[in-house]
């Protein structure tokens, strides 16, 4: 009896341990980590916040990761990596999200700037599938390489370019026409 006792109490020390080791950050029960690495590089989460439909329905909920040290002038900037993490809370059809981040572009862009984007705009959607309660869309930026898409954690794909970048990020961190300002202010909280 007491040595079970003894491996219990081993078990749960050692699982204090490595939870204290992965601290997390929730948002509305989606769970995310204080730091990361993306290409051996650690970021820091800077924000997380959510996106509602109608003021009633929390649709997702996001965190935003970027080098400690980054500066808001330099949140969009080519040499800056970036994680958005995004977990969904309601079933999501792949067409709705595609039209809703056209619509959030074709706001934010000129019609030069959004024609030029245009190729890798609707290579990054082809990679896009309907979303279901839990599910994650994660999208990380490496200067050099350009944006990978994860979906549940497994890679689905890769565009190039800073540009494309920017702009796509954009549409939850423009300093100007951003999604959400409230969202863009709490995923920016970290940010001097």
């Amino acid at each position: 009896m007491q040595r079970s006792i003894a491996i219990w109490i081993l078990l749960l020390v050692i699982g204090m341990g490595s939870s204290a080791s992965l601290a997390r950050v929730q948002e509305h029960g989606a769970a995310f980590l204080e730091t990361i690495k993306q290409d051996d590089q650690p970021l820091q989460l800077m924000g997380t916040g959510i996106v509602r439909y109608r003021v009633i329905f929390i649709v997702y909920a996001a965190g935003l990761y970027l080098p400690a040290d980054t500066v808001s002038a330099d949140v969009l900037a080519a040499n800056t990596p970036r994680r958005l993490e995004i977990e969904y809370f309601h079933d999501i059809n792949k067409s709705d999200i595609i039209l809703a981040a056209n619509t959030k572009l074709s706001e934010q862009l000129d019609a030069t700037t959004l024609a030029r984007l245009q190729p890798k705009i609707d290579r990054f959607h082809a990679l896009f599938q309907s979303v279901g309660k839990g599910d994650r869309y994660r999208m990380d930026y490496t200067p050099g390489t350009g944006t990978q898409l994860r979906f549940n954690g497994e890679p689905v794909g890769t565009v190039e370019g800073e540009d494309f970048a920017a702009a796509y990020y954009g549409i939850w961190l423009d300093a100007e026409n951003p999604l959400s300002q409230s969202l863009r202010r709490n995923l920016l909280d970290g940010v001097e």
